[in-house]
């Protein structure tokens, strides 16, 4: 059982149904808000694998100002040395102007090794966001139409970063709410 923590002696309970203790977290909190750090980052897939609404499509310097209203915020990027650069921009902006990333998805680009200067300005990056999460290339998702994503069977490895992200968009939402987690 997972308990949340308002302070040391406070204990609430969380139950599978993301209420907390006798307050349920409402559905809008758990809906994820998606921004590109680059046009062709993979929000729109995301978007519909989370099956969300809120695809703010790519970051721009003078769109740092974004509000989520209370939901959290996924940016993504490619693993490329280029997309790495408008990723820590995008993180930047953001978080010199008081908004929280909840998670950094980083889309592998081909099948192919990541460069070095993109994991090296990554790793930079994890201590400045809620999580860091790799999601790695999937080869049928080159050949459907956004709206038949849901029909590629994802790798274990796919799907395991898909419960990844949604895993720390629930403790950015927690986090703010004021409270901790811990398991029992």
């Amino acid at each position: 059982m997972r308990i949340l923590r308002r302070n040391e002696t406070e204990e609430i309970p969380i139950s599978a149904d993301h209420s907390v203790g006798d307050f349920p977290i409402p559905s809008w909190a758990r809906e994820v808000v998606l921004l590109g750090c680059h046009g062709g980052a993979g929000t729109t897939t995301l978007k519909t694998m989370l099956d969300t609404p809120w695809d703010l499509g790519a970051f721009a310097p003078e769109r740092s100002d974004i509000g989520t209203y209370g939901r959290p915020l996924v940016l993504a990027t490619r693993n490329t040395a280029s997309a790495s650069a408008r990723a820590t921009e995008a993180v930047t902006s953001l978080t010199t102007n008081g908004v929280a990333v909840a998670v950094l998805v980083v889309v592998a680009d081909g099948a192919g090794h990541e460069p070095a200067e993109a994991s090296t300005r990554f790793r930079m990056l994890e201590e400045r966001v809620g999580g860091l999460v790799r999601f790695p290339f999937v080869s049928g998702l080159r050949y459907v139409d956004i709206d038949d994503t849901l029909s590629v069977a994802l790798p274990r490895k796919a799907q395991r970063a898909l419960v990844e992200i949604k895993k720390h968009a629930e403790k950015s939402v927690v986090s703010a709410l004021g409270l901790t987690t811990t398991q029992e």
